[in-house]
């Protein structure tokens, strides 16, 4: 099983980009900045701030 999506945290820029896989290439879907919420259909229920990453 391939990995279908990954979170890319950049630390500096608090950010986070989002790549989902489609066929057999990942494709970024979103870059996330601090006030933004990722969410994300492998984790139904699953939301939080970015920024909470970086605290």
């Amino acid at each position: 099983m391939r990995v279908q999506e990954y979170w890319i945290a950049n630390w500096q820029l608090q950010q986070l980009e989002l790549y989902c896989r489609e066929a057999a290439q990942l494709k970024l879907i979103a870059t996330l900045l601090a006030d933004d919420e990722i969410t994300s259909p492998l984790l139904p229920g699953f939301g939080v701030r970015v920024q909470r990453f970086f605290i």
